[in-house]
């Protein structure tokens, strides 16, 4: 099966005449006959009926006129991505970026992005939030993704608000906390607590024990991590609890819950910090995609809120 005989097999479907898709590719009609048989026995199943009057087709033509318009749509977008980098100048953009919360959206913006300019290579180096900070210092990648809070301490970025988050309580969901109605805050202090490092992520451990003093508890911190990842595998071993933004719940799929916490007015923001590069168009580029996509995600949301 080639790309000339699904041209010719939709030809003779809108036709319904081998004669006339014969007109068409300045063929004779014996030669698109063999070419559609030729289709047919690879398939294995007659596409077409013919009779005296011309050829109409069977069932499995009818199903197999979709595959064959997706096949060759196929192949012009792989043609038209193939050209579009041989005409385009190569770049290269790199990224660096505070995974845990940049899961929710940063892949699906990465996926577009590569879609729409193939002749871009992105590098993505994943970063603690000390990494991040020591890293903008040096300016060693195009744009960066982290807390807006650390991003802004960097005068010379243009930076941008990619959402803004409040804390929740994290726990397993066998805790005794989740036992009543209400949550008792006053025996949650009591609870050993998982938190941020202060020397890691000086802004997050900062952000928790203020949610703490929104909440008039003081908490029983008996272990701290470097990491989303290792604090929320903690709380899921049985080892404590703890209070992370809510878009936590987008990262991990975990025997975890993840209870708003309605008492506290801190919240949490991840931002996007960039430098404009004259010699560098694929910045400007990926913050358009961005831009798009952050809007579309915003319609949809508004979307759902009214409906």
């Amino acid at each position: 099966m080639n790309t000339s005989q699904l041209k010719y097999f939709l030809s003779a479907a809108r036709h319904l005449s081998f004669s006339e898709t014969a007109k068409e590719f300045y063929m004779t009609q014996p030669a698109i006959s063999h070419q559609i048989s030729d289709l047919e026995q690879e398939l294995g199943t007659r596409l077409f009926t013919r009779n005296a009057r011309g050829v109409a087709l069977t069932r499995a033509g009818e199903l197999f006129l979709e595959d064959a318009k997706r096949f060759l749509d196929l192949e012009l977008q792989s043609r038209e991505r193939l050209q579009a980098l041989a005409a385009a100048d190569y770049h290269r953009l790199t990224i660096g970026y505070l995974a845990s919360p940049c899961r929710y959206f940063l892949p699906e913006v990465i996926a577009r992005f590569t879609k729409k300019y193939p002749q871009v290579d992105i590098e993505l180096k994943r970063l603690d939030a000390l990494g991040v900070l020591s890293s903008l210092d040096r300016e060693q990648y195009d744009i960066y993704f982290s807390l807006l809070e650390d991003l802004n301490q960097k005068k010379s970025y243009h930076t941008r608000k990619i959402h803004e988050d409040n804390y929740c309580l994290i726990c397993r969901k066998d805790h005794p906390c989740l036992s009543n109605f209400k949550i008792d805050y006053g025996k949650l202090a009591t609870e050993p607590f998982l938190i941020f490092a202060p020397d890691k992520a000086a802004y997050m451990n900062r952000q928790i024990h203020q949610v703490c003093r929104d909440l008039n508890i003081s908490p029983r911190v008996v272990h701290t991590y470097t990491s989303m990842e290792e604090i929320l595998f903690a709380v899921e071993a049985g080892l404590g609890i703890t209070i992370l933004p809510y878009k936590t719940c987008d990262y991990l799929n975990a025997a975890l819950v993840y209870v708003p916490l309605d008492s506290s007015n801190t919240s949490c923001a991840i931002g996007a910090a960039w430098h404009d590069k004259e010699d560098n168009p694929a910045v400007n580029w990926f913050m358009t995609v961005l831009n798009q996509y952050l809007l579309e995600l915003s319609s949809n949301e508004y979307f759902h809120l009214i409906n």
